[in-house]
């Protein structure tokens, strides 16, 4: 018989519980023994010619069905099972034939039925003829099949092939696809010198219980047919089948003439359970060009976030195609994420493959760092600003966070930074003392003879975040607006080297977003860029070259996605609501190389982001250094009071110091170098309206004394204190912390807890 006879029969025995099996058994014993009872006292009892027609006929009878069986020549291996069936009838009709013959009672008429019914219960012929199999349960997968050692997944597999298939081939190097799925690989190997049997589709389906067309058998690559790949999916799509229709699909669709990518080669694939990866190349001698929305219409994605391009900007290109967007859910940002590495690097979010999406808050050979952040409402600026504001608070970087639009776009940033700036003309005061401080490292660098900056050494990192800038940027006071592009420009030209960043937050890379300065957009872009979802549908204009790797096309990310394509959500007339919101999603330009990410997740409650507040600390935030905090005084008097937001409701510098005795409104702009350089000491954007020290505008009155009255009965943490003193903002308990601290009145004991110095 061919191993595939043996296999078909294989796959018809029965396969029963444990359990069954054993009370078939039981039964047929006890059967057994009944019977035999009824042998030795029936032919002592009735021993008539009717005694004798019954046994004597079931036997003859028996043996008339089984000649009867041997006439069809194609039974083969029923015919010994029918035989088998047959023992027990015959020999129990000859034993009770046996003693009616014998005259009067024998000891061995008693013993000859005892040992018929031992025998035929050791032999139990009637189940074993059934052909019975014992079925693996999941409960014994989960739980052992027997008192050794436990059954694996792995080994019920192994297991369930070999029942279904006999000894002919063994099951090798199972490999679930995941461990919530039964989806699995492995090897299928044949005896030595043989090769693997064709098995049709219903009959590996059948060996796992299966549907019909899930498990497939595939050649091994530099294997021989003594070797197999065997692939089941019954739960997830078979991607190496559609990863080659894709290859068909490429040809004919993108890389014929006239198609989407002429001449561009699909080199090879990659075929992942929920992504296929194609590698292709231009024709030698032409620059490689992917149109990411015609290539999308070759393969009938109406969600463009589900095809990803990437190039080397030459000739080659990976573009991944994914069954859903791979950003639907993003988990929460942890404070090992948010913590600088020796390279100044911290996680921000994942990218589409899965990777960790990385930023740099600076760079060890380069020094500090500028970039860009464009995107409308709603797009996820805000999550993305606080989680790199969170990082520079984790990493001892100095955040000063100029909120243009009254602090209502980083409320969270409020009191967990060095300074935050509200409204357009603190935030214009705080780049005036930035530049002050800028031009004070400059000239302590240049008396030490140094030319680059090192971490703390003495300084500490200073980035600046400037959210809403365009506002400032197309402010209509005319001096204003000139005074923070004058500031701007000058901090990325020069702060690099002495360790002061700058970062951008717009609604879109628009010149007009951006004060029709396009020096400010090129210096913006040579650091981080991160561009959301914009207003506009195109990005033609938006300046990415330079920064974008040649032949990327980028379209503008979908407010929102949907599980079965946007334009069937439109088709069945789902609500806007049954989206997934793209809050979050972006495009990373960094190094030369455009990466598709998305920001850990954040949940809003009440106008706030409770995760990201828990993610700042408790600590204090850190500070500069007594002498960087003198050249901040000196540049704008407001430093000093920063904390207090004096001028968060002015909309104009007239406005603010309109009411400031002895003070004058903004006297314009400074003139720049005729060259365009930077001397060594850059003359200020406006004079300053409050002479050296400036008044004390907007301290709060005793709540220092307050709080070393709280501490005097003892240590105390940051939130007892803020619920101590319920009528001061939290923001200002914290700033008076730091300020006892600077005046060696207090000091941190811990994380968040506070002390008298003298305690």
């Amino acid at each position: 018989m061919s191993t595939i006879d043996q296999a078909a029969r294989a796959a018809d025995t029965k396969r029963v519980p444990s359990h069954v099996i054993y009370r078939r058994v039981l039964a047929e014993r006890t059967s057994y023994a009944l019977a035999a009872a009824g042998m030795a006292v029936g032919p002592q009892l009735d021993d008539s010619a009717w005694s004798y027609l019954a046994s004597g006929g079931i036997g003859v009878g028996t043996l008339a069905w089984l000649y009867a069986k041997t006439k069809d020549p194609d039974q083969g291996l029923d015919m010994l099972t029918r035989a088998q069936r047959a023992i027990p009838f015959l020999t129990a009709a000859g034993t009770y034939v046996a003693n009616l013959i014998t005259p009067g009672f024998n000891w061995w008429e008693v013993v000859a039925p005892a040992a018929w019914a031992s025998l035929m219960g050791w032999m139990a012929p009637l189940t074993r003829s059934a052909g019975l199999v014992l079925e693996l349960t999941e409960h014994q997968v989960q739980h052992g099949a027997g008192p050794a050692e436990p059954l694996t997944y792995t080994e019920f597999l192994a297991a369930k092939w070999a029942q279904a298939t006999g000894d002919g081939t063994r099951l090798v190097s199972i490999t679930p696809f995941r461990a919530d799925r039964p989806d699995f690989e492995a090897v299928v190997v044949a005896q030595a010198g043989k090769a693997v049997p064709t098995f049709t589709e219903v009959q590996l389906a059948a060996a796992f219980d299966f549907p019909v067309g899930t498990v497939k058998m595939r050649p091994v690559q530099g294997s021989g047919p003594g070797r197999m790949r065997l692939v089941a999916r019954p739960t997830s799509e078979d991607v190496e089948a559609v990863a080659e229709g894709i290859r068909g699909l490429w040809e004919n669709a993108v890389a014929a003439p006239g198609k989407a990518a002429p001449g561009v080669e699909l080199l090879d694939y990659r075929a992942e359970p929920h992504r296929i990866v194609l590698l292709v190349a231009s024709p030698p001698g032409k620059e490689i060009h992917l149109p990411h929305t015609a290539i999308c219409s070759a393969f009938g994605i109406d969600d463009p976030s589900r095809l990803v391009i990437e190039t080397d900007g030459i000739r080659q290109g990976v573009v991944s195609i994914y069954k859903t967007n791979p950003l639907m859910k993003v988990r929460k940002a942890t404070v090992d994420d948010l913590t600088m590495d020796f390279k100044g690097r911290v996680t921000i979010g994942v990218c589409h493959d899965g990777k960790p999406a990385r930023m740099r808050l600076w760079d060890p050979s380069q020094g500090a760092l500028r970039g860009i952040t464009a995107g409308v409402t709603g797009a996820g600026k805000s999550v993305l600003q606080n989680l790199i504001l969170a990082a520079e608070k984790c990493s001892g970087v100095v955040s000063w966070v100029g909120d243009v639009q009254g602090g209502m776009s980083l409320p969270e940033a409020e009191g967990r930074v060095d300074w935050f700036a509200k409204g357009p003309v603190e935030t214009l005061l705080m780049l005036t003392a930035a530049h002050a401080v800028m031009k004070y490292r400059e000239r302590i660098s240049n008396e030490m003879g140094r030319g680059d900056f090192a971490l703390n050494k003495p300084w500490p990192l200073i980035n600046i975040t400037l959210d809403e800038i365009n506002r400032l940027l197309s402010h209509p006071d005319e001096a204003m607006r000139k005074a923070t592009a004058y500031l701007i420009a000058d901090i990325q030209k020069t702060g690099r080297k002495v360790g002061i960043g700058i970062r951008l937050a717009v609604q879109s890379l628009h010149l007009k977003d951006l004060g029709d300065d396009d020096a400010i957009r090129q210096q913006g872009k040579v650091g981080a860029l991160f561009l959301m979802r914009t207003a506009s549908s195109s990005t033609k204009e938006m300046g990415l070259d330079g920064i974008a790797p040649a032949g990327f096309q980028m379209e503008n990310i979908p407010a929102r996605i949907y599980e079965n394509g946007q334009i069937e959500a439109l088709f069945s007339g789902k609500d806007d609501e049954d989206g997934e919101s793209t809050a979050g999603m972006a495009y990373m330009f960094l190094d030369g190389r455009a990466k598709f990410m998305r920001t850990f997740f954040a949940q809003k409650v009440d106008g706030v982001y409770p995760d990201l507040i828990a993610l700042y600390g408790d600590e204090p935030p850190a500070g500069l250094t007594e002498g960087e905090a003198k050249a901040a005084q000196a540049g704008a008097a407001i430093y000093g009071v920063r904390h207090t937001n004096p001028y968060a409701h002015c909309d104009t510098l007239a406005q603010a110091f309109s009411d400031a005795t002895g003070s004058t409104p903004a006297a314009g702009t400074p003139a720049p170098d005729a060259d365009g350089g930077d001397g060594d000491e850059a003359p200020a954007p406006f004079e300053t309206p409050f002479g050296d020290g400036g008044p004390d505008i907007g301290e709060e009155p005793g709540l220092q004394d307050q709080i070393l009255d709280l501490l005097a009965d003892g240590p105390k943490s940051l939130k007892q204190l803020r619920e101590a003193l319920p009528s001061f903002q939290p923001s200002s308990v914290s700033n008076a912390c730091t300020q006892l601290k600077s005046k060696g009145l207090a000091k941190s004991l811990k994380r968040g807890h506070w002390q008298l110095t003298d305690s």
